[in-house]
């Protein structure tokens, strides 16, 4: 199945390497595509809270029975570092899920 990915960035315009990195983490998922029916991706620029890091990302991915879930939410200093931990825990709870429905 093709998996694609809808983007949104709130607070500051949309950057190439930042699409890029997205595209990238995609990837990832590709291997654990029979879950996965389409994946949203938004980023939130936290310019007024550096204290806890400026940029939030949160991952939604949607099931092959039409149920979405956020499965990956994190914040960092950047936003590359917060898409891709974004995508490490959506990576390890699909993996998990996977794994329960192995015979």
């Amino acid at each position: 199945m093709e998996m694609g990915m809808q983007m949104t960035c709130i607070g500051f315009p949309k950057a190439t390497s930042l699409e890029r990195e997205a595209a990238l983490q995609l990837l990832r998922l590709q291997t654990l595509g029979a879950l996965i029916s389409k994946c949203r991706l938004a980023i939130e620029d936290f310019a007024g809270c550096p204290e806890n890091g400026r940029y939030r990302a949160r991952l939604e991915i949607g099931s092959t029975e039409d149920k979405c879930r956020r499965v990956g939410r994190c914040i960092r200093d950047s936003a590359d570092a917060a898409v891709q931990r974004a995508f490490n825990i959506a990576v390890r709870c699909l993996e998990l899920i996977s794994l329960r429905f192995r015979p």
